[in-house]
């Protein structure tokens, strides 16, 4: 874990976390905590209410109204996941395109590979990944395609040193906050002709 009070060489912004932020890596972003004033070190969680009340997971029958706030499992590490950067959601590419993005994973394990696959996941195809990163660390991927003019729709998963990999659908791991949704990524773009 880092205490931080610069990004890129410049002081923190106040949405940025200004005077202090927390940096904890392969943990979800809700645990690098802004604006630190005072730290506590305890052996148990923090009863705060965002710890204890607020970032929770609950199964997918279960809403705010019934929610048992005790029950829920209490966000952590973070599952592995990957994003198509390159090109967006909407876009108009030419025939021969390369695809890149990044994954990350978390609980100290490493990206091993990434998929892509441009019919909804019937074949895929391996991505060229950067060199190997320390855990924790983005990694990026990229893979060149060259594509028949028509709409296109792109998915992307990847795969950790733990052999995990992320659900085809948001609804395999539905909850009603939304939370911790590592389902495959996709976009949808056209090729000209």
């Amino acid at each position: 874990m880092l205490l931080t009070t610069e990004m890129n060489g410049d002081p923190l912004l106040p949405v940025h976390g200004f005077p202090v932020r927390a940096i904890v890596p392969g943990y979800i972003g809700a645990r690098s905590v802004k604006w630190l004033g005072e730290l506590t070190v305890q052996e148990e969680p923090s009863t705060n209410h965002f710890q204890a009340h607020a970032y929770k997971i609950f199964p997918p029958q279960v809403r705010a109204e019934n929610a048992d706030w005790t029950r829920g499992l209490m966000l952590g590490e973070l599952p592995v996941n990957a994003v198509v950067c390159d090109p967006h959601d909407g876009a108009t590419v030419p025939a021969t395109v390369i695809v890149r993005g990044y994954a990350l994973t978390g609980g100290g394990r490493r990206v091993e590979r990434v998929d892509l696959s441009v019919d909804r996941g019937e074949s895929w195809y391996t991505a060229d990944l950067s060199a190997d990163e320390p855990p924790w660390a983005w990694r990026l991927f990229s893979r060149r395609f060259t594509l028949n003019p028509g709409r296109h729709e792109l998915a992307v998963r990847a795969w950790d040193s733990a052999a995990s990999t992320q659900p085809e659908d948001a609804r395999m791991l539905w909850n009603f906050k939304g939370y911790m949704n590592n389902a495959w990524h996709r976009v949808r773009f056209d090729v000209t002709g």
